[in-house]
């Protein structure tokens, strides 16, 4: 090191020989000939025995000239790569003369990730001469280069999951897409954490209520029982998305947060996600073992917990999407047909006072514009209708399948629930119908207890007590062979009802505005499977 810099250099080495020289610096000019005895004895080589995971002298061709006792311990080919980068700098620096004292490489030998810090040493009075030999001071940082390759992969799954191309996703329906990121998100976790038991679990603003979006392996919680966003009483769950940050249990059996998940919990990692630094849900993965989840676990899943958080949110805007633009298209559509339509009427209008016009004539144009004034509003209606009811052939009467079943049909808005009663009611159904989530399964329970099921619940996903999920458990466990058909306005699903109900036997799904036909069709089928004519499935 030059005289003009602010410490100058404490020892020369040599081939063989390390000797001190008389400058100190002023930290040395301040210690006691304790404190120094106390760190290195009388002899400094000691001292860099200390020093990195090895430190050694390297010269242009690559041949050690000295090592201290850690270098020389490592393995030939890690000591075959440290000198091949000593070797390496020292011609790049004849080349560039880079005024650069120290310069960081780093390899990989074997199972190890290394770094080294490579220093030329002045070889000459020369100062513009080129270093001969340089010395290298080495580090084991496979700890370190284990959690960057993490965060890689991190970021790959990351942007797979985003990954949501037009042509794979548009013809889709939400729950569709629910699943395709479902699916992403387990096989990441699975490939990124080696776990296959978790739940994702997302913030109602409204009601600070965690709703469960997903899970495997994780029970769902009893129906009527919910976690909320607070920092005791709701789990470690509830702690985190209050408090905003992630929370490693190593041993459930002493964890005070711990609410019993997985059967067999031992240990658990917990993370926010996190939008724009805000908290719209957690993700919380268990484990059998205890202890079997570390702090940098705990990085790596708040980062994909990032990735989650949008993934998702990018399904809810296009769900929103959907929604509005169809609210906008029927609206325009509206606008756009109401003027021919008053036209129309005032031509008929005219023809009345024209004796020469049948009556006949007269009456079936009124008709034919009311059935079109009827099928407009259905079709702009949006999802506070049903569509077709004036097509329902009702030639034959009652429908033989149909007829004297027992069914329960639970939405808090009234005309859906009233059209969607009444058509069932004209094909023979024995319905009953609620405006409560509350009452109406209150209702399945009790009619399952006294030995008279329900065969089929029709149920919309989004009521102010119970969600479709909570209402499709209910029936399930109230009587295993009820049937479920969830209802939905354009598909939006909040508490992501459909898929958590399609994975445990939901019957099927219709999106308002639905067909009444396509009613009528599916509650057959409903009926069918409920007595064992075709096989159960898990919802399509």
């Amino acid at each position: 090191m030059e005289p003009s810099r602010k410490y100058p250099r404490i020892l020369t080495i040599s081939r063989v020989t390390l000797r001190p020289v008389s400058v100190r610096t002023p930290t040395e000019r301040a210690m006691s000939p304790q404190t120094r005895n106390d760190l290195h004895g009388s002899d400094p080589v000691l001292l860099l025995e200390e020093i990195g995971d090895g430190i050694g002298v390297v010269d242009r061709a690559g041949e050690i000239l000295w090592m201290n006792q850690r270098l020389e311990a490592l393995t030939a080919e890690t000591l075959r790569r440290f000198c091949d980068c000593c070797r390496d700098l020292l011609a790049e620096l004849a080349n560039d003369g880079s005024g650069r004292r120290t310069h960081l490489r780093s390899f990989k030998a074997g199972d190890s990730s290394w770094e080294v810090a490579i220093t030329p040493l002045d070889g000459s009075s020369d100062r513009k001469a080129a270093s001969t030999r340089a010395v290298g001071v080495l580090h084991n940082v496979t700890s370190r280069q284990r959690v960057l390759d993490r965060v890689d992969q991190i970021d790959t799954a990351g942007a797979d999951l985003l990954a949501l191309d037009a042509k794979i996703v548009n013809p889709l329906n939400v729950g569709e897409r629910l699943g395709l990121i479902e699916g992403k998100i387990v096989a990441a976790l699975e490939r990124l954490f080696a776990v296959k038991d978790f739940e994702v679990r997302l913030l109602d603003n409204a009601t600070q209520r965690l709703e469960l979006v997903t899970s495997r392996g994780i029970p769902p919680l009893p129906p009527g029982r919910f976690l909320y966003s607070s920092p005791e009483g709701n789990g470690i769950s509830g702690h985190v998305a209050a408090c905003g940050e992630p929370y490693v249990c190593t041993d459930s059996e002493s964890d005070r947060l711990y609410i019993p998940g997985l059967e067999g919990g031992r240990s658990s990692i917990t993370a926010p996600l996190l939008l724009h630094d805000k908290v719209v849900g957690v993700i919380n993965m268990e484990s059998t073992l205890p202890n079997q989840f570390d702090d940098e676990d705990l990085l790596c899943l708040e980062l994909f917990g990032r990735y989650i958080a949008m993934a998702l949110n990018i399904l809810d805007m296009l769900v929103v999407e959907r929604y509005t633009t169809n609210q906008r298209v029927s609206g325009a559509l509206r606008d756009e047909i109401a003027a021919p339509i008053t036209a129309i009427r005032g031509a008929v209008e005219h023809l009345k006072r024209d004796p020469d016009v049948p009556a006949a004539a007269i009456a079936e144009l009124e008709r034919a514009i009311a059935s079109v004034e009827n099928r407009v509003r259905g079709a702009t209606g949006g999802p506070q209708v049903v569509l077709g009811v004036d097509r329902l052939d009702r030639s034959k009467g009652v429908d033989p399948d149909i007829s004297g079943r027992r069914l329960a049909v639970l939405d808090d808005e009234e005309p859906v629930r009233d059209v969607v009663a009444n058509v069932l009611a004209e094909v023979g159904g024995a319905v009953d119908r609620f405006s409560s989530s509350n009452e109406g399964c209150e209702a399945i329970a009790r009619a399952a207890a006294e030995g008279k099921p329900y065969d089929v619940v029709i149920s919309d996903v989004r009521m102010p007590e119970r969600n479709g999920y909570e209402v499709f458990r209910i029936a399930k466990e109230a009587c295993p062979r009820t049937q479920v058909i969830l209802m939905t306005g354009f598909g939006y699903d909040p508490n992501h009802s459909i898929v958590r109900s399609t994975q445990e036997g939901l019957h099927c799904f219709l999106f308002k505005p639905f067909q009444a036909q396509q009613l009528v069709d599916e509650v057959r089928k409903a009926i069918a499977e409920w007595r064992g004519e075709r096989p159960l499935v898990g919802g399509r």
